[in-house]
């Protein structure tokens, strides 16, 4: 991946960086307007030219706006190109410099307000996928136990049948079979437990002044309810608080003194004329805790006069965003495990069964386990179908 040059002067055509590119900033439109596309193909393979026309519009930009800061700021290849509309500027922000965007954002501390808001509207729809990973997961794991014992159940359904049960070809054929010691070893496992909790750091101040009210919290207080008003945020002194997924697995531990709680739906707010966006998530005090309680009203003034404070926000929302990636990967790898090395054998095994007992015509009896075995594999067969979608949800988010 290369890393695109920097100018601040585009003709109409002109391309800032395209999709794919490490991009050490991310940049304010000065003047004239820029178009955010995507294609399915690079640049590279496609050319310049044809990528354009091919490319989907994701939207248009215009003066004092931004674009590219969520993957500049994360050190990730852009997953657009930006392309001037007419004779435009902008101005670029390096991304990895907090020296620099702290004197940006007491120049201009509006950039630093844009740029937050721009990580709230990305963290809610990765949040959400995220979420959505971790209940499937949860959800996925009870559906899976179920259908290992409807596997053992329909095997030995057909043992009480099939006589002989020693010599039975298809008896034999479902207990050698990879699903029959999965489904065993599933069930000897059904009771053993892992540890859900992680810890996310994400540290915005380290000195907290005299004159700044603070407000308790007993644990268990709800700070944030899942589906109201974002109206404030909360900066944390002292103690420990939990973003409660909606699986219940793996919540998100912030214990890190100067964290941040609550702002993705604040930050949306800011950039409404009414006040709508919803919190995303439920979370609660793991502990007694102490925080200063910023409300919607006073949130842009609060930062606006402590441009330092505010670049330590950004840079804790991007920490925050990376942490939250990891742990999401890794929901992602576990998911996947349980749908190909679990839940893929299982059908296979349902399936073959199926197949096997349809074709016998011996015992009027073997209707009964036949149409068992199908109805089963077909379950489990739109399972894993929708397990695969809420995997494929990840490429819709946008930045």
């Amino acid at each position: 991946m290369n890393e695109t040059k920097e100018r601040s002067s585009y003709a109409p055509g002109d391309h800032v960086f395209l999709q794919g590119e490490v991009v050490p900033s991310f940049f304010k439109v000065t003047s004239g307007r820029f178009a955010k596309v995507f294609s399915k193909k690079s640049a590279r393979e496609l050319g310049v030219r044809r990528m354009l026309n091919e490319a989907d519009l994701i939207g248009i930009v215009s003066h004092q706006e931004l674009f590219g800061e969520i993957e500049a700021l994360m050190g990730q290849p852009q997953g657009f190109s930006v392309f001037a509309l007419d004779p435009s500027s902008v101005e670029p922000v390096p991304a990895k410099s907090h020296e620099t965007l702290q004197h940006v954002f007491a120049s201009d501390p509006r950039v630093g307000v844009r740029a937050c808001i721009s990580f709230a509207r990305y963290m809610k729809q990765f949040f959400a996928y995220f979420a959505g990973i971790a209940r499937e997961e949860v959800e996925l794991e009870a559906f899976i136990r179920s259908t290992a014992r409807d596997y053992m159940a329909g095997v030995n359904e057909l043992a009480g049948i099939v006589c002989p049960a020693v010599n039975d070809p298809d008896l034999n054929a479902a207990t050698s079979h990879n699903a029959y010691e999965t489904a065993r070893e599933i069930l000897r496992q059904a009771d053993l437990k892992r540890n859900t909790n992680a810890s996310v750091a994400c540290g915005v101040v380290s000195y907290i002044g005299k004159d700044v009210k603070m407000q308790t919290f007993k644990a268990g207080t709800l700070l944030c309810k899942e589906g109201t008003i974002g109206d404030k945020l909360f900066i944390i002194t002292e103690g420990t608080a939990e973003v409660v997924t909606g699986g219940g697995t793996p919540n998100i531990r912030i214990e890190a003194p100067g964290s941040i709680v609550g702002e993705i739906a604040v930050f949306l707010n800011l950039d409404t004329e009414v006040p709508d966006m919803r919190r995303t998530a439920d979370v609660i005090c793991a502990t007694d805790l102490t925080a200063i309680v910023v409300h919607l009203s006073q949130v842009e003034e609060f930062f606006l006069k402590q441009p330092e404070i505010m670049t330590r926000m950004l840079m804790a929302m991007v920490n925050r965003s990376e942490n939250t990636q990891k742990l999401c990967e890794n929901s992602e790898r576990l998911l996947k495990d349980l749908l190909y090395k679990r839940l893929g054998i299982l059908l296979e095994g349902l399936n073959s069964m199926a197949k096997r007992l349809a074709e016998r015509n011996d015992k009027v009896a073997l209707g009964r386990p036949a149409a068992f075995f199908a109805q089963r594999a077909r379950a489990v067969y739109n399972r894993f179908k929708e397990s695969l979608n809420i995997l494929a949800a990840k490429n819709t988010i946008k930045t």
